[in-house]
């Protein structure tokens, strides 16, 4: 029996519930964020909101700005509720805001919609990777997150190339996808999901927060931190193009008359090649 295997098998069951997740957790996501400023600036005439190319930078950066920042705060909530009980209210959040998306169409709903679901994927994203820690160890820890990152791929795959043929036929369809992909999790929590063992915490919710804030600004006088934070930055803005800019630029910008029917299958080729790249550069 190779090591491989042997690590394999050293995996408990709830390890693999999570990946599982996972999976579907970024098929959701990312079947919507791929075509989502194509939606939100699309002409109303074919199903979209017709919204400006401002108002769709500041609902998708100011959006994912605050839900990238909320896990710092969500991870104090999952380890003074629980795993499994904050899994739950994740995926309600997700599944019934990425349905109402469907159905918002101002500026305003939209924004406030989509950070509802920005609070969802923002408590599921720390109490999952703690899953993952918990379940792993230093023997199993690098295939484990390898795997765990694969699956992150596999998601961030299927969820484009199904929303980039679904938006063809209605722009609903998206959002109904995304809901009831979601709702595959809440069987996978209620019925497979074991919490895994973790450190009680008596700490009030505010106390815990406040520890939490003032960890990082511990962390943050750390220049050499700063600086790498910084470019992280940089790197990160300018790779989010394949989201915010690029499927506008394709779609309102380039003649796609040359052969109609064609476009929608290089549309689809360009939704999930592009976001495999982008998960390749998260996973490493």
């Amino acid at each position: 029996m190779s090591n491989f295997t042997k690590v394999i098998k050293k995996f408990p069951r709830t390890f693999w519930v999570a990946i599982t997740m996972e999976v579907f957790e970024r098929w959701a996501w990312y079947g919507v964020f791929m075509v989502l400023a194509i939606y939100l600036t699309g002409s109303r005439d074919t199903g979209a909101l017709g919204f400006t190319q401002t108002q769709k930078g500041s609902i998708m950066g100011v959006v994912v700005a605050i839900l990238y920042f909320m896990p710092l705060l969500t991870g104090a909530i999952a380890d003074k509720f629980g795993y499994k009980k904050v899994l739950l209210l994740a995926f309600g959040i997700l599944s019934s805001g990425y349905l109402l998306m469907g159905y918002m169409t101002t500026y305003s709903s939209m924004f406030l919609i989509f950070l509802f679901v920005a609070v969802g994927a923002a408590l599921f994203k720390p109490v999952i990777s703690a899953t993952i820690t918990k379940t792993t160890d230093d023997e199993t820890s690098s295939i484990g997150f390898g795997l765990f990152y694969m699956m992150v791929n596999v998601g961030g795959f299927i969820g484009p190339l199904f929303a980039s043929k679904l938006r063809a036929y209605d722009w609903s369809y998206v959002f109904i996808m995304a809901s009831a992909i979601i709702l595959v999790n809440f069987i996978l929590v209620i019925f497979f999901y074991k919490e895994p063992k973790r450190t009680i915490n008596n700490d009030s919710l505010i106390d815990s927060v406040t520890k939490v804030l003032k960890n990082i600004f511990v962390a943050l006088s750390d220049y050499k931190l700063v600086i790498f934070l910084v470019i992280m930055v940089g790197f990160w803005t300018l790779l989010n193009q394949l989201y915010y800019a690029m499927p506008v630029f394709i779609d309102q910008w380039m003649d796609n008359n040359f052969a109609r029917n064609d476009y929608q299958p290089r549309c689809s080729v360009y939704c999930t090649v592009s976001n495999f790249s982008f998960n390749l550069c998260y996973a490493f």
